[in-house]
């Protein structure tokens, strides 16, 4: 279950990305809104694993509207210049979906937690900067990254923790 789930994050990330960068977000929203489906639908408690996705979907947008307002990042295909793009909301699901299968190895470290954020994050957004997704528009959208990304992959952990819809 915890191989499946890391590989449909993947592909969902990248649907998500190349569907923002290719103008195909509606075929890219599908995929996306079928992985969500499918991982409520395999959890044992789908109304936590629901509560979860909605909670870390709103967590992350306010962060990447954050980043968006203070002109730290840009995102291809917004419907709005002033609010994140959907696309970023549906891959704040997507990493929600991890929380308790594929990235769970990390609850039980912090420490591991925030270097994983700190790292990864950033990662995730240069590779879709590199894919022509993102643009990070400053040299501080990288510390901007890290800083959050260190503090919202515990966050987000201790979260999925009381909501998890995974838990027997």
């Amino acid at each position: 279950m915890k191989l499946i789930n890391f590989v449909l994050f993947q592909l969902g990330w990248f649907i998500s990305v190349w569907g923002a960068a290719n103008q195909k977000l509606p075929l890219s929203m599908m995929v996306v809104a079928l992985i969500l489906l499918a991982h409520i639908m395999q959890a044992s408690r789908k109304k936590e694993a629901t509560l979860l996705l909605l909670i870390i979907m709103l967590l992350g947008s306010i962060f990447d509207q954050l980043l968006l307002i203070t002109n730290l990042v840009t995102y291809q295909n917004q419907f709005f210049d002033t609010l994140v793009p959907v696309w970023i909301v549906a891959m704040w699901g997507l990493f929600a979906t991890t929380l308790n299968l594929s990235l769970s190895w990390l609850k039980s470290n912090r420490v591991l937690a925030v270097l994983f954020g700190f790292i990864g994050g950033p990662v995730a957004y240069f590779a879709a900067e590199q894919l022509n997704a993102v643009q990070l528009t400053n040299q501080f959208s990288i510390y901007a990254l890290a800083l959050g990304w260190a503090i919202l992959t515990p966050v987000c952990l201790l979260i999925a923790g009381k909501w998890n819809g995974f838990r027997t």
